[in-house]
Order: structure tokens, then C-alpha cells, then sequence
């Protein structure tokens, strides 16, 4: 029988997943948990120890003689303290020894009880890195949980050998409930580097979906390599703007996953492989339908040179850590292949429809403005709403995208427009919404500036993307405008943007719009500043009609989502917005 202890049962399952076996265990109560499923479980060979001087020690002797990691495992308070010298001499002679320590409940740190410090205070050379896992009391600290022991077992060895601290809290009814008859079933990840055997990531026969979130350019070499893959294998390339990549077999299906609900996900389109690189994707409705919520089976496999466990949808189980090209070239097969997988992601986005009349809108300038871009301009899209719509439509290929989508924050997105487009004679583009301008508006007045900048500020006078009708704020009505959002800060560019240099032209309707659009995409003496009045209303009014277009078209929902949106509605729609 095991604890019922959800986070040591999920460290004993992973150390026999990864082979672990080797436990050198000091005496103690905090660390019983452990102890008692270590010791009776025939899968683990262990060793007794009083003093946790000398046990740290002996498991550097035992890794010496067995050239496997070593586990060791002590009890809360001073104990951690006296692995410090072992762990320092393991440090440097590059030593794998998982360092198990038992600390009590978060509860109780520094609050003046009986053997309760911090433990997690290790010297920078006493331990490659500390991990510390969470009080589990949820499924989501569960997977964390799974993600952080993965992650420490992982490091032991990576790169350059060394030892790690797993750090276990324990709860008090833990520490007398073990009636628990066998370990849980617990997603092992592996780190695959380039020297390794992959035989075992099989992948043929499966359907593969390739996710490539923010990219700068491919190399003639990754192109290659990538298509090469793709000819044999039933896969496609799931992009957006800020992937930057325009393969045969890609499919910018941001519309179409917004569209669908998460049944039909998993009946027709889930992967058996999803295959991620890149940055972040900036995808919401992605995150909805592919992360663990959702219940859809697949594996997850992570290509980096980096190497970091990174398991954004809780389906992660191998880390490539190499070059993106020799990944695709060792898995491409000699062989061609029926890519009915790729088709029917290409049918269901093809079926996307927008509206041909929008409100004044974000949505209605990207429908206006998307095919008149020039080609090999950049376009720098703000987070949220101008990202999310932009995505709804077509792009030339040769127009590089980019956002601030690693950090993800409202700041900067201007400041890193301008940087770019000092560096080039290329027309640089942003669309930016009201607040992220204001944040940023500092930057205008650098005197670096030439005359290749176009701004599509558009300006809502609130924020909107807390006012759309599927964001969670949407429910406090008016309410939302007193402080959740920004409402009334009378903010207009004209007199900064002209201070600064700028030319600047707004509109307040499609009339005028239409008016200076092409002044605003074509040649100029002075960078221009294009301020676009729109409302929030006509902001969700617009999403609301592109997502009920699509909606109704595709055999997603028993009836067609009413005009003020319903229960099945507000399911489906909820991905496509930030909570």
C-alpha cells in the first residue's frame, strides 16, 4: 500500500519510468511517505544511512562503482542543510544525485514551527537547479506536479551531469493514511538528444499535425528539410501569421479551430502527434482544443535546441534537442503518402466564409486592408484583438509578421515596429490598438525615425477586448467601464503623432476610411499615423458575426447560434477569447 500522498506517487511512479532504482535513505518522519513506498516496492534497492553527511557521500560512491543516478531521500529541518557538503563535492565532480527532500506544508513555513525552514535555499554550486513541487489539490496541480518531476529527473543528466533537488511537501493526513494499492499511471517525458536512438519515436502511419508558433526566417536548409517530411508522412503544417512559414502542405486554420467545438475536434481533426516549434503561437482557440481540459488523447513531441520540458497542453512525453532540420531529415522516409490528414484541414478552412459586411471595426479594416499590404513590407500586429483578427485572413506571402506574443504584454509592441524599421527602407506596418498606443507613445519621439512607418491606431476609447460579448467581464455590462477596462481617457494621437513628425489621417466611418486607405499603404514623404474611431459594440459585433457565419455553415451545433449568443454559443466561443 502507498500514501495518499498525490505528489509522492507521482515521484515513486516516475523514478521507476525512468530507471531510478538506487535510494540512499536517512531516518526520519517528514520523509515517511516516501520512505514506506520506497522501501516496500521490490522495484528499488535501498541503502540506510543515520547521518545525511555521510548518505550524500556514499551515493557519489554508488554512482562511481554503477554509473547510474543515485536518489536519495531525507526528512524536513536541518537534514537538507547537512546534504550541502555532498552535494557541493557532486556539484563538481558532475555527479547525478536526485537530492528527495520532505519539507512541511507551505503552511508552515516561517511561522515559528517545529522543523519548518525553507529548503529550497541550496547553494548555487551545491545543486544544478531546484525543484519544488506544489501542495497537490487539483488536477492542475497535478500536472504540474508530473511536469516538474519529468523535469528534475530530466536535468540529472542533461548535458553536463550533476545533482538536483526535488523538493516534496507533505501534507499532515499523509503522513498516517497509505491505502493506496498500486502507483498511478504517470506521463513519462523524454529528452531526445541529437547523439540518441530515436527508433522507438515511431511515426509512421500516425497523423501529425506540425504547430509553428512565432518564427523569424526559415533557412533554405529547414525549408528542405520540413518538406521532405511532409512528402512522407500524412501531415500538415498548422501556421499563423507570426509563423512565417508558407510550405505546400501549410494550413493558417486559426478561423476554422475557433469554429469548431471540441466533439468535433476530437471525432475528425485531433492529431495522433503534434509536433510543436517555434515560439509561442498567440493562439487561444489552439490552447483550447488541444490542451489537457479538453480530454483529447495524442502525443506531444517538443523540438528545440533548447531543450526545456515545455508542456503547454499537458501532453508533452519527447524534448528533440537539436537543430529543427536534422529533426525532419532523420524522420523523413524514402516514400510517398496519401495526405488525407493535410485535406481535410485544408477542406474545413476553405469552408470559412466572412460576412461581406462588417460593423466599423477591427474586422472590417483587416477586411479592407489585407490584400492591399505591399509585398515584402512588415507588419507588426499588437496582442489580443488585432492579433486575433488579422488571423482571420490572408496575408502575400513575402509580408513578414511579428508580435509580442513571447511575454504576451500590452507594452512595446510599437517601440519593437520602430527598431525594425530604422534597420530596413521596407514599409513597416502596426495596427495597434488605443491603449497599447498610449503606453507606448513615448517611442514616437525618438529621432532615429525615417519615413516608412504606417500606424493603424485603432481607437475604441476603452480597450475593447474586455467588452467583447464571450470575454469574461462582458457579464458586468456598464460596469466594466469604471475600471476593469479604460473607458473615457479622451485619448486622441493626432497632436503627439504631428509633434513628432507624422503625418496623421483618421477616420470615424468606412466612408472616410476608404477615403485614405491607399494614401495610407502607398509611398509618403513623412511616416503616417492613421487613427481609426471605432466602438466597442462594433468591435463584438463584428467577431459575433464572423464566428455565427461560420458557425452556422459547418455542421458544428445542433441548431444555429442565436443572435444573442446561447449556452452551446458561449461554450464554443469561449475559446476564442482571453478568459
Amino acid at each position: 500500500m502507498y500514501t495518499t500522498s498525490k505528489s509522492t506517487q507521482i515521484v515513486l511512479s516516475l523514478l521507476k519510468q525512468h530507471g531510478i532504482n538506487q535510494v540512499v535513505i536517512n531516518p526520519g518522519a517528514t520523509n515517511i511517505p516516501i520512505v514506506q513506498g520506497i522501501q516496500t516496492d521490490p522495484s528499488f534497492t535501498c541503502y540506510s544511512m543515520v547521518d545525511e553527511r555521510s548518505a550524500m557521500y556514499f551515493a557519489i560512491g554508488l554512482y562511481l562503482e554503477t554509473g547510474k543516478p543515485v536518489a536519495t531521500s531525507c526528512t524536513s529541518a536541518q537534514a537538507t542543510r547537512n546534504y550541502i557538503p555532498g552535494l557541493t563535492e557532486a556539484f563538481y565532480k558532475h555527479v547525478p544525485v536526485l537530492a528527495i527532500t520532505a519539507s512541511k506544508h507551505p503552511k508552515y513555513w516561517g511561522q515559528e514551527y517545529m522543523q519548518a525552514p525553507v529548503q529550497t535555499s541550496l547553494p548555487v554550486d551545491a545543486v544544478k537547479q531546484t525543484f519544488a513541487l506544489p501542495y497537490v489539490d487539483s488536477k492542475i496541480d497535478e500536472l504540474h506536479c508530473v511536469r516538474l518531476v519529468n523535469e528534475a529527473i530530466l536535468e540529472l543528466t542533461h548535458r553536463t551531469p550533476g545533482p538536483v533537488q526535488l523538493n516534496v511537501p507533505m501534507f499532515d493526513e499523509a503522513m498516517g493514511i497509505f491505502n493506496v494499492p498500486e502507483l498511478p499511471s504517470v506521463r513519462l517525458i523524454r529528452r531526445c538528444m541529437a547523439w540518441d536512438d530515436w527508433n522507438d519515436a515511431a511515426l509512421t502511419g500516425k497523423k501529425i499535425r506540425i504547430a509553428v508558433g512565432e518564427h523569424r526566417h526559415f533557412s533554405g536548409k529547414q525549408l528542405a528539410a520540413i518538406d521532405a517530411f511532409m512528402e512522407s508522412h500524412n501531415a500538415f503544417v498548422y501556421v499563423n501569421h507570426l509563423s512565417n512559414y508558407h510550405g505546400k502542405y501549410a494550413v493558417s486554420a486559426n478561423l476554422a479551430i475557433s469554429c469548431i467545438s471540441g466533439d468535433v475536434f476530437k471525432k475528425k481533426y485531433k492529431p495522433d502527434v503534434l509536433i510543436t516549434i517555434g515560439g509561442q503561437t498567440g493562439d487561444y482557440p489552439v490552447f483550447g482544443k488541444l490542451a489537457s481540459g479538453n480530454q483529447t488523447d495524442f502525443e506531444h513531441w517538443r523540438v528545440s535546441e533548447d531543450g526545456n520540458i515545455v508542456d503547454t497542453y499537458d501532453k508533452l512525453t519527447k524534448v528533440f534537442e537539436c537543430p529543427l532540420e536534422l529533426f525532419f531529415s532523420r524522420f523523413a522516409e524514402d516514400k510517398q503518402v496519401e495526405h488525407t490528414y493535410y485535406e481535410s484541414w485544408e477542406k474545413l478552412q476553405d469552408s470559412m466564409k466572412i460576412p461581406d459586411e462588417l460593423p466599423f471595426s477591427n474586422g472590417y479594416l483587416v477586411q479592407q486592408l489585407h490584400d492591399s499590404i505591399p509585398r515584402n513590407s512588415y507588419l507588426n500586429l499588437a496582442i489580443l484583438n488585432s492579433l486575433r483578427v488579422w488571423s482571420y485572413f490572408p496575408l502575400d506571402p513575402s509580408i513578414v509578421c511579428n508580435s509580442n506574443v513571447a511575454a504576451f504584454g500590452i507594452d512595446g509592441c510599437m517601440s519593437v515596429l520602430l527598431g525594425q524599421s530604422v534597420a530596413t527602407d521596407t514599409l513597416c506596418f502596426l495596427v495597434i490598438g488605443d491603449l497599447a498606443f498610449f503606453y507606448d507613445m513615448n517611442s514616437l519621439g525618438i529621432r532615429h525615425l525615417k519615413n516608412n512607418i504606417r500606424i493603424l491606431l485603432v481607437n475604441n476609447n476603452c480597450g475593447a477586448e474586455f467588452k467583447l460579448y464571450a470575454a469574461s467581464a462582458y457579464q458586468f455590462g456598464k460596469e466594466t467601464d469604471a475600471y476593469i477596462a479604460a473607458a473615457g481617457h479622451n485619448g486622441s494621437a493626432k497632436g503627439w503623432a504631428e509633434a513628432a513628425g507624422f503625418r496623421y489621417i483618421s477616420a470615424g466611418n468606412k466612408e472616410e476610411f476608404m477615403q485614405h486607405r491607399d494614401t495610407f499603404v502607398g509611398e509618403s514623404e513623412q511616416s503616417i499615423v492613421f487613427e481609426v474611431f471605432t466602438t466597442p459594440e462594433n468591435e463584438s459585433d463584428a467577431l459575433r458575426s464572423i464566428m455565427e457565419n461560420n458557425l452556422s455553415g459547418i455542421s458544428v451545433l445542433k441548431s444555429k447560434v442565436r443572435s444573442v449568443i446561447g449556452d452551446e454559443g458561449v461554450k464554443v466561443l469561449k475559446g476564442i477569447l482571453r478568459k
